[in-house]
């Protein structure tokens, strides 16, 4: 098997550590024979990693992508074959939240030479057609946030939460709701939203845990679908979202299990659309995006005795 490092040295706010963190444990490690690679610009990963794949396909390779969750989403979006890939993520990103599904969340992941040793379960992917997706894909509010956050994140003292908090503030009244046109496994579910989210885990924004059983194994993912009429009816609606209490909200929202979905907007309105962070700009694809659920394919590192948390395992 060929090892190969992926570092986002932007990632996080522990820029200067975290290739020197990479690189020592490489250099103590030379039976690996480890490729170690820095990425220098963004959507690099996803060239690195395409190069990379048609470099050793006729190999199994693993992938070791250091940084948070928009690198992830980005590297794998550049596997052309995943049947000769195995994926590793080491975090160290403002978020890393797919791995909250699992127990004792992030921190097993931080061992490095846990991850060396490590074996692969399999995880459902999101394939939203220009890229994919292990966490959540949104159209609306929450991928406005997400754009934003990426900014601000550059710039925030106040730790990995405060963008977040701010972005929200900052997009409560510049967009509300928005007419879409929304397919849901062939069934017409067309309205006016403020957000149409799915869901492969269970905590987006680092924080924000609305459907705390989404499971990334079963093959469906959770669709939550959200119509705040006001303003005012959406800020105390941002606090039942990011506790899981979706039942405050009444008919505003619903959540139903999907695996395949089609969203469009008019091409005279702006389509928002973010996948694990990363924000796209939807006017180069006709405002109009499918989301579809790839079940069981991507081949995800796990340390020994870390394990899907229970209600993660099923969905129900």
């Amino acid at each position: 098997m060929k090892h190969i490092f992926i570092i986002n040295p932007r990632a996080g706010k522990e820029k200067e550590n975290i290739s020197v963190r990479v690189r020592s444990y490489i250099a103590s490690r030379p039976d690996l024979g480890a490729l170690v690679f820095n990425t220098e610009y963004v959507g690099h990963e996803t060239v690195l990693v395409g190069r990379l794949c048609h470099i050793f396909e006729d190999e199994t390779i693993r992938l070791y992508i250091c940084g948070g969750s928009g690198t992830l989403c980005r590297a794998i979006s550049g596997i052309p074959n995943f049947s000769m890939v195995e994926v590793a993520f080491f975090p160290c990103g403002t978020t890393n939240d797919i791995l909250k599904v699992f127990e004792g969340e992030i921190a097993p992941f931080y061992d490095l030479g846990a991850l060396v040793n490590g074996t692969p379960m399999y995880l459902d992917v999101f394939d939203f057609g220009f890229g994919k997706a292990l966490n959540f894909c949104s159209v609306g509010y929450e991928a406005k946030v997400s754009s934003d956050v990426n900014n601000l994140a550059r710039f925030s003292i106040g730790g990995t939460k405060a963008p977040y908090y701010v972005s929200i503030a900052r997009n409560l009244i510049s967009l509300i709701a928005a007419p879409y046109s929304l397919m849901v496994d062939g069934q017409d579910l067309s309205g006016r939203r403020t957000s149409i989210t799915a869901f492969n885990g269970i905590v987006y924004g680092g924080s924000f845990s609305p459907i705390p059983n989404a499971c990334p194994v079963n093959g469906r993912m959770k669709l939550m679908l959200y119509d705040s009429p006001s303003v005012f009816s959406m800020i105390p609606g941002i606090m039942a979202v990011k506790n899981g209490q979706l039942e405050k909200l009444g008919k505003s929202v619903s959540v139903l299990d999907a695996s395949d979905i089609t969203v469009k907007l008019p091409e005279n309105k702006q389509m928002y659309f973010a996948a694990d962070g990363e924000a796209f700009d939807m006017a180069e694809h006709g405002n109009s995006l499918t989301i579809r659920v790839m079940p069981t394919t991507l081949k995800f590192v796990v340390p020994s005795g870390v394990a899907l948390k229970e209600q993660c395992r099923e969905g129900d």
